[in-house]
C-alpha cells in the first residue's frame, strides 16, 4: 500500500513538472504558453515555453488580462496596480536621473508636451500658470524653483520701474511750462517697453506651466525607480523526504522594485 501511494505521488509530481509553465492570457482570449522573465510597470517579457533559450518577447501589460504562473499564483491586470495610479503607463521612464535635479537640467531631458497627469502629481500646471499671472514668478516658486521665480519677479519689477521713469521724465513742456505730453522718443521707447513687458509676462506664465509639467514627470520617474511593490501568495512545492515525495505548502513573497 505504501508503494502505491509513493507511485501516485510520483505521478502527480511528474505531471506538475510537465505542466510547469506560465500562461499569459491576453484580453482578446489568446493564451500564450511561456516562461515569464520580467514584469515591469509597462511590459511583460517572456520566452515561449517550448523555446526557453530563444527570442525574448515583450508584450504591453495593457494587452494582458492575467498571468497564470507555474507556482499557481494568478496575476490579474484588468485593474491598475497601485504603482500605475501614480504614473502614466504610456511613457517610458527616463534613465540616468538622480534625486535633487533642478529644472535647468531637467528641461533638456524631458519634453513637457509628453506630460500626462496622474493621481500622485505634486504640482498643478494650471495653478502654477494662474499664480504667475497674478504675481510673476510665483508659479515657479510653488514648484520648488525659487531662484527661477525670483528671476521673473525681478525682471518684471525692473521693467515696471523703467516704465515709470519714462513716464516721469519723458514728458514735454511748452514755453509756459505746461505739459504737452510725451516726446516722440519717449513714446516710442515706452511702447517698446510695454511690448517687451507683455511678452515677458506671457513667457512667465508659459514657463510656470512647463516647470510644473517637467517636475511632475521627473517625480513620476523617481517613483518608478524607488517604489516597492510586495505581493504575498500561497504556493505548493514538492520535496523528496526519505524516498517519499511530499507536497509542502508555503507562502511566496514577491517584491517588485
Amino acid at each position: 500500500m505504501k508503494k502505491f501511494f509513493i507511485l501516485i505521488a510520483a505521478v502527480v509530481f511528474s505531471s506538475t513538472l510537465a505542466n510547469a509553465q506560465d500562461i499569459i492570457t491576453k484580453k482578446d482570449g489568446q493564451d500564450i504558453k511561456a516562461k515569464v522573465l520580467e514584469v515591469t510597470s509597462n511590459d511583460i517579457k517572456y520566452n515561449l515555453y517550448d523555446e526557453p533559450d530563444g527570442t525574448i518577447y515583450t508584450i504591453k501589460k495593457s494587452e494582458v488580462l492575467m498571468i497564470r504562473h507555474e507556482s499557481g499564483h494568478n496575476e490579474v491586470f484588468n485593474e491598475k496596480s497601485k504603482l500605475e495610479l501614480y504614473y502614466p503607463a504610456d511613457r517610458e521612464p527616463v534613465e540616468g536621473i538622480v534625486v535633487g535635479m533642478k529644472y535647468n537640467e531637467l528641461k533638456h531631458i524631458y519634453d513637457h508636451k509628453l506630460y500626462t497627469s496622474t493621481f500622485g502629481d505634486r504640482y498643478n500646471p494650471a495653478v502654477a500658470g494662474v499664480a504667475s499671472f497674478f504675481i510673476p514668478g510665483l508659479g515657479q516658486m510653488l514648484c520648488g524653483e525659487v531662484g527661477r521665480g525670483f528671476m521673473f519677479l525681478g525682471a518684471n519689477i525692473g521693467a515696471s520701474i523703467l516704465t515709470s521713469s519714462l513716464l516721469a521724465y519723458g514728458i514735454s513742456y511748452n514755453g509756459a511750462g505746461e505739459s504737452v505730453g510725451l516726446s516722440g522718443g519717449a513714446t516710442l521707447s515706452l511702447l517698446t517697453l510695454y511690448a517687451g513687458l507683455t511678452a515677458l509676462n506671457i513667457y512667465n506664465i508659459v514657463d510656470a506651466v512647463r516647470v510644473a509639467r517637467v517636475k511632475n514627470m521627473y517625480e513620476q520617474d523617481l517613483m518608478r525607480m524607488y517604489s516597492l511593490e510586495a505581493n504575498l501568495f500561497p504556493s505548493v512545492n514538492y520535496t523528496l523526504v526519505g524516498g517519499t515525495v511530499k507536497p509542502t505548502v508555503g507562502l511566496t513573497l514577491s517584491l517588485k522594485f
